[in-house]
């Protein structure tokens, strides 16, 4: 199963983790789903509920002249959350 890099991008911080998955929709689903488990200073357990619901419900941009790699982005407290993410394996 392929593995995913995650790069959260928020309040002047840059987070990095991965999960595996079969497919990149599947990848941020995942992605998600691990969120309350990230360490994110100004982002609380309400806050990372409300940024993987954004996630959820939006469609990762591809990446224009890179493979396996996508962004996606939602306001969170009135802050961007910038996230990338790219097929790192497999």
């Amino acid at each position: 199963m392929p593995l995913y890099t995650f790069f959260l991008e928020y309040r002047g911080g840059t987070y990095v983790s991965q999960v595996r998955a079969r497919s990149s929709p599947l990848a941020i689903k995942a992605w998600a789903g691990k969120l309350i488990e990230l360490s994110v200073p100004g982002l609380g357990l309400r806050a990372k509920s409300d940024l993987a619901e954004k996630i959820l419900h939006d469609d990762p941009s591809a990446l224009d002249g890179l493979k396996n790699t996508w962004c996606s982005s939602a306001l969170v407290r009135g802050h961007l959350a910038l996230i990338h993410f790219t097929q790192t394996e497999g």
